[in-house]
């Protein structure tokens, strides 16, 4: 059935009842009003819409558009026209033209790909060839170790004098005495440089050492009715002179002050009283000291010779007395008085030195009487001459030094280690000695940096430079350096070179080497000393390798001759680089300083990068002998060397395995593998490098010498009196007893000899057995 009225045309169910919907419930029945809702009253609640402006938003990008629009037109159109359509059309015509000829040949695809890889090793060739890509040629190494001439090439084209005048001039630009502000302006100058390069390990040790500086000085002299006064400034002063006051001494010429030269004066009874003795300086002055205080003096005057028609100049030499012992008097440690009486490595007696001219003045009021000497000059006779001696000096007991140190740390043995020294202190300027030797030391660190960078290199073994302060203090910077790591150097140090001594000589190439005769081998080989005259023999002078001489370290010495004679300029006011700058202005020279520069580059790569340590055991025991059989010839009839003979023997036998055993070594490593060395052959030669680096230190006695416990080694060092043997720096403990007529004492420090050599090589082989020799 239909429901009439409905809306929605829906059928009624049957059995379902119809709801009765009132006129007045239609709102509530359909759930919706009948008349729209009002907004009137609503209207001020509506959130209005913010709309953005964008009128500036516009602007701004018809700006870059219209950038864009000039770019493109100005830029990329033209360069699109101009250059790459008409390169992308050349190119097209090159591939057609090349695709015709190979067409004539066959088929260009398979053409194309032979061309291309042509083409590819072509370049892979170049690349390899230029060394961008690390090899053999180019790396710096063959197989396992470092290849010397590929690094030496290198350092060639990499001296740089430019750096090295600039050093060298500012390092000897003022006077720098150690612990002043001349020096601490150096100091920092080379801690500097050492920064610039990139060391790691950089370090300034302070030392407090014993000094003295010049307070007042005068001098006058009268004889008869005549008095002269010397004008004396403090530049007339010795580092270290003892403090004194004369009055009414009476002056004597004593030449050379040699203990032939004053024995002479003694026999002529011209030194009987108190006297000042008047000298030209020697080759070593302590030993005047020492002879003049022998004989009774009671203060030292000092001539010094000419340089270059220069008759002005005051030679400031140290007076420091190394034969008892290096560095300061308060620190010696053989248990004697600190007394300053009892000190015996200063002075006793004051010092003062004179220019020539001061001099002759003073020799004009001598009589020509007396003894006449070589040069001429009368000795004149004591009363002749009478002085007034001041000399008063401003000590310090604790004075600061300083050293300073850095270090190439090694890739292979960095338990052993070289020690490439130069001294830095000086009273003067000091642009011959020391100031040069220590600009070399700065450059050769740069070009040991540069190696390493550029090759990725490092040395087999540590590289230590040290620049030592307290020089003219008796070598209290190297004394102190010493005493303080003494068993970490005797451990780890097998060579020490020294290279303060070297300088520039307009024409000359010549260059002594004072070194330990294990290095003798190395130094004379003519194939590696770049056109220098090499001169080696074993160490004949005081400095700051005596502290490691004295133990047993192997030291090397680096001279040229005219600062070995140590004469003016150096040490006095004309030593400064305005004197010295036009040697570098001759090409013949500029290359003379390269060379020396690379000579001892090339050495001391050698020194620490070569597999083996280079001592020769064989040319060792033979220059000992030859030192013993000039010995044995002048004391056969009261010594006896049948002991030290058989220890060389032994010797003798060990250098004859080592040579073996380092020929078989490059046999296996280099003729055979190209450098690459097996795990067992390198322990072996881990252990031969140890034993070598041994052998100088166990020749050593722990008591020292007689009287002198000081020195520690019984082959070689200085004797006390160097004038009285022909060669007074081996076998010191045996020639000081021969010059005291004391045999007994002499046979004794000869069997010490033969000990320390038998005993030194019994542990040798000792260790040798250890690894399966």
């Amino acid at each position: 059935m239909r429901i009439l009225g409905s809306q929605n045309d829906y059928d009624l169910l049957p059995g379902v009842e119809t709801v009765q919907v009132p006129d007045n419930g239609q709102e509530e029945a359909s759930g919706l009003p009948l008349e729209p809702p009002e907004y009137d009253n609503v209207a001020g609640e509506v959130e209005q819409m913010g709309l953005e402006d964008l009128e500036v938003n516009e602007r701004f990008v018809g700006k870059m558009c219209r950038l864009r629009d000039r770019f493109s037109y100005n830029v990329v159109k033209p360069v699109r026209d101009k250059i790459m359509d008409p390169l992308a059309q050349l190119f097209g015509l090159v591939s057609d033209k090349i695709d015709y000829y190979l067409n004539k040949v066959g088929n260009p695809l398979i053409l194309r790909r032979f061309f291309y890889i042509l083409m590819m090793s072509v370049i892979a060739y170049m690349v390899l060839s230029s060394g961008f890509i690390p090899s053999e040629s180019t790396s710096g190494y063959k197989g396992m170790f470092s290849d010397h001439e590929i690094l030496m090439e290198y350092a060639r084209g990499s001296v740089d004098l430019a750096k090295f005048e600039r050093d060298w001039e500012y390092i000897s630009s003022m006077p720098h005495m150690s612990g002043t502000k001349g020096d601490a302006a150096i100091r920092h100058f080379i801690m500097e440089t050492m920064n610039n390069n990139k060391l790691k390990f950089i370090k300034e040790d302070e030392l407090s050492v014993y000094s003295s500086f010049p307070y007042e000085m005068s001098l006058k002299a009268v004889a008869g009715e005549e008095s002269v006064r010397i004008n004396v400034t403090s530049e007339n002063f010795n580092p270290l002179s003892a403090t004194g006051e004369l009055n009414g001494v009476a002056l004597i010429y004593g030449n050379m002050g040699s203990l032939q030269d004053l024995q002479k004066l003694k026999n002529a009874a011209l030194l009987e009283g108190d006297f000042v003795l008047m000298i030209r300086y020697g080759g070593l002055v302590s030993e005047q000291i020492l002879v003049a205080e022998k004989f009774g003096a009671k203060g030292v005057l000092f001539i010094t010779d000419p340089y270059h028609g220069n008759q002005d100049l005051v030679q400031k030499k140290s007076v420091g007395i190394p034969q008892y012992w290096a560095g300061s008097p308060l620190i010696h440690g053989d248990g004697e008085s600190d007394n300053f009486k009892d000190l015996r490595n200063i002075p006793r007696i004051p010092t003062m030195p004179l220019s020539w001219n001061q001099g002759m003045q003073l020799l004009s009021l001598l009589p020509d009487d007396g003894i006449r000497f070589e040069d001429g000059l009368y000795s004149g006779k004591l009363g002749a001459v009478h002085l007034e001696m001041v000399v008063k000096m401003d000590n310090r007991e604790l004075h600061p030094a300083h050293n300073i140190i850095s270090k190439i740390e090694g890739r292979e043995q960095n338990d052993k280690s070289i020690i490439i020294a130069a001294s830095r202190t000086s009273v003067t300027n000091g642009a011959t000695y020391p100031a040069f030797g220590t600009a070399m030391l700065l450059s050769l660190i740069q070009m040991f940096q540069e190696l390493k960078y550029k090759y990725d290199w490092k040395p087999l073994r540590n590289i230590y430079f040290v620049s030592y302060g307290g020089t003219e203090f008796n070598y209290a910077g190297s004394a102190d350096f010493t005493a303080q790591k003494l068993t970490q150097v005797k451990d780890h140090v097998y060579c020490m070179l020294d290279i303060s001594q070297l300088s520039l000589e307009s024409g000359s190439r010549k260059i002594d080497i004072q070194a330990h005769p294990l290095l003798h081998h190395f130094f004379n080989q003519d194939n590696e000393n770049m056109g220098f005259d090499i001169t080696v023999e074993h160490p004949k002078q005081y400095g700051d390798w005596v502290p490691l001489m004295a133990n047993g370290i192997p030291v090397s010495i680096f001279s040229t001759p005219q600062v070995l004679k140590s004469g003016p300029p150096i040490e006095t006011s004309q030593d400064v680089f305005e004197n010295l700058s036009t040697l570098l202005e001759t090409p013949e020279n500029l290359a003379t300083l390269s060379d020396l520069i690379l000579y001892v580059l090339q050495t001391s790569l050698k020194l620490v990068d070569m597999p083996f340590i280079p001592f020769d055991i064989t040319e060792y025991v033979h220059y000992i002998d030859k030192l013993l059989e000039t010995l044995e010839n002048n004391h056969s009839s009261t010594l006896r060397f049948q002991e030290t003979i058989k220890a060389l023997l032994t010797w003798r036998k060990i250098g004859e395995e080592w040579s073996a055993w380092r020929k078989g070594w490059q046999n296996i490593v280099f003729s055979r593998d190209e450098g690459i060395e097996p795990s067992l052959i390198s322990v072996h030669r881990w252990t031969w490098n140890k034993k070598l680096s041994n052998i100088g230190r166990r020749q050593c006695i722990p008591e020292g010498l007689n009287n002198r416990p000081y020195y520690k080694n019984v082959l070689f060092g200085p004797s006390f009196w160097t004038q009285l043997n022909q060669d007074s720096w081996s076998f010191p403990g045996v020639k000081d007893a021969i010059n005291d007529q004391d045999w007994a004492k002499a046979q004794h420090e000869l069997d010490n000899v033969a000990n320390v050599l038998a005993e030194s090589a019994a542990l040798f082989l000792e260790e040798t057995t250890d690894v399966g020799n």
